[in-house]
């Protein structure tokens, strides 16, 4: 027993650098899109925004939404733009119930069925900032912070699960009516996304069976510094960087 645990603990890390090198090389090599024809599709949401541009994309891809659904797209959200004080409490509970608790409802719903065809993918339009929280927003960033972990638990609760995936996706910013208004210092050092954008990335993410996607790239290292700096240097970032008041100008759609 001794030596089986102690080959295992060899393994270990020659198993963390193979995986780290094909992740590596798959990033530098073309990689093969999933065919989306004949998937059913059903997004949350999807009447403006981002969600009308999913429905687009993966209508271009073949997709449907009519049949056993296969690929169920948590979209829809809502942001108040308050600071707890100013918050109104049934604000407050509706931000919750349809940023998070939906995602719990949707996805009981429909999963069984993916899990008995082996074919499903659950995917979630978060928000960075569900990584890294911004004042003005306390409803919001709550609300995608816990999206989020429960992402994160129904990924790894899926391994086991052949054909069943999930993919969550961390946009920055998105030039929608939800955040209209809202305003960083630098706007052309830090564009907000275009929604068709997002779209595109989210349902290329779902045919790579990506698990977590960051848009854009560069908010890795956003992911980063929070992991290393103190936290003093992080509210200095935040106040340089104007996302410290960048929802005081909010006139967004509630």
């Amino acid at each position: 027993m001794v030596w089986k645990w102690l080959g295992a603990l060899l393994l270990f890390p020659v198993q963390m650098v193979y995986l780290v090198v094909k992740a590596a090389v798959c990033i530098l090599l073309p990689a093969r899109l999933r065919d989306l024809s004949g998937e059913n599709v059903l997004i949350t949401g999807g009447g403006r925004g981002i969600g009308r541009h999913l429905a687009r994309e993966f209508a271009k891809r073949g997709a449907r939404k009519v049949g056993d659904i296969t690929i169920l797209v948590n979209n829809a959200a809502v942001v108040h733009g308050k600071s707890l004080m100013d918050s109104d409490d049934d604000a407050l509970l509706k931000s919750q119930h349809i940023n998070t608790l939906g995602q719990f409802w949707t996805t009981k719903a429909f999963l069984p069925r993916m899990l008995e065809l082996q074919n499903g993918h659950i995917v979630c339009l978060n928000s960075v900032l569900a990584l890294s929280a911004i004042p003005g927003a306390i409803d919001y960033c709550t609300s995608k912070a816990s999206s989020f972990a429960f992402m994160e638990s129904l990924t790894l609760g899926l391994l086991d699960c052949p054909g069943v995936n999930a993919t969550t996706v961390l946009p920055f910013h998105t030039s929608t009516e939800m955040f209209q208004g809202m305003r960083i210092r630098f706007p052309n050092l830090f564009p907000p996304l275009k929604p068709e954008t997002v779209a595109r990335r989210t349902v290329e993410a779902v045919q790579l069976n990506q698990a977590f996607l960051l848009l854009p790239w560069t908010m890795h290292v956003l992911v980063i510094l929070k992991s290393i700096l103190p936290r003093s240097a992080l509210e200095e970032i935040h106040k340089f960087s104007g996302s410290y008041t960048c929802m005081n100008t909010f006139k967004g759609r509630t």
